[in-house]
């Protein structure tokens, strides 16, 4: 090999190779948990930019009322 070049790996070599699965149950089990943390993700991800929205708003407000002499 030479550089960055890397032999190629053909079907021929890998098909024989046993790959062990969890069982099924198990891979349910997996999958559910998988899910559940995607939807936490997804409702965190949510919240964050609902309050990345409301401090926008906010700063808005704070520089209108600023510029129109309405802050102490």
């Amino acid at each position: 090999m030479n550089g960055a070049a890397r032999p190629a790996i053909s079907f021929g070599l890998i098909k024989d190779i046993p790959i062990q699965l969890p069982p099924l149950k198990e891979q349910q089990t997996i999958v559910q948990k998988l899910d559940a943390l995607s939807a936490e993700t997804k409702q965190l991800e949510a919240n964050y930019q609902q309050k990345i929205n409301d401090l926008d708003e906010l700063k808005k407000s704070i520089l209108q009322k600023a510029f129109a002499g309405e802050l102490c």
